[in-house]
């Protein structure tokens, strides 16, 4: 990845959409690129946070292990987002483990010692990052109100209604970025009752 495509990567994060380009620069001076395979982790729980994370392909899957070892999954992080900055800016240690989601997942990694130095020495960079994290915080209420309130087949249409599709041959086509057992984590059903809603919209024509 050049240097070029990764000052394009950060300037779309809604972080740095108020950074000034030479500041930018120094950002990404501080990123590498990262490919994690098939069945490797980014990071593990109660890990020294040492780095946040932009995903630039694929997708990460936020996630806890149960005290029996069954895997929770938290979230689902897609491209053009990022994940581990309240790890960088406050506990220190990832509060839960990442893997990626998908294969050709790509990620930029962004030293946090050294991120943290500019954050503290440019007020800029701390105002616009503060802006941005607060509407993640949002979106995150938005997401406890879902999961709350509404029930299996709402929240798996708010989810769809959610995402990006295309137009084929008339219709609206969605592509799922993630397996469909990981959806219905996310969703907080069973994959039982997942592939049950799939199929009675499969029936109705949806």
């Amino acid at each position: 990845m050049t240097a070029d495509e990764i000052l394009a990567a950060l300037a779309a994060l809604p972080h740095f959409r108020d950074v000034e380009p030479e500041l930018l620069g120094r950002v990404a001076a501080l990123c590498s690129v990262l490919e994690p395979g098939e069945g490797e982790t980014v990071f593990r729980e109660g890990q020294r946070c040492d780095a946040f994370y932009v995903v630039l392909a694929g997708v990460v899957v936020v996630f806890k292990v149960a005290p029996d070892g069954r895997e929770q999954v938290v979230h689902h992080i897609a491209p053009g987002q990022t994940f581990a900055e309240a790890a960088l800016f406050h506990f220190r240690r990832f509060p839960a483990g990442a893997r990626p989601g998908a294969p050709g997942t790509r990620l930029l990694r962004v030293d946090g010692a050294r991120f943290l130095e500019l954050f503290k020495a440019e007020p800029a960079l701390a105002a616009s990052m503060v802006g941005s994290l607060c509407g993640w915080l949002h979106a995150l209420l938005d997401r406890v109100e879902v999961l709350t309130q509404l029930n299996a087949g709402q929240r798996l249409a708010s989810w769809v209604l959610r995402r990006p599709a295309r137009s084929e041959g008339g219709r609206l086509v969605l592509e799922l970025p993630l397996a469909k057992k990981d959806l219905a984590a996310e969703l907080s059903i069973t994959p039982e009752t997942l592939s049950r809603l799939l199929a009675g919209w499969k029936e109705r024509g949806l």
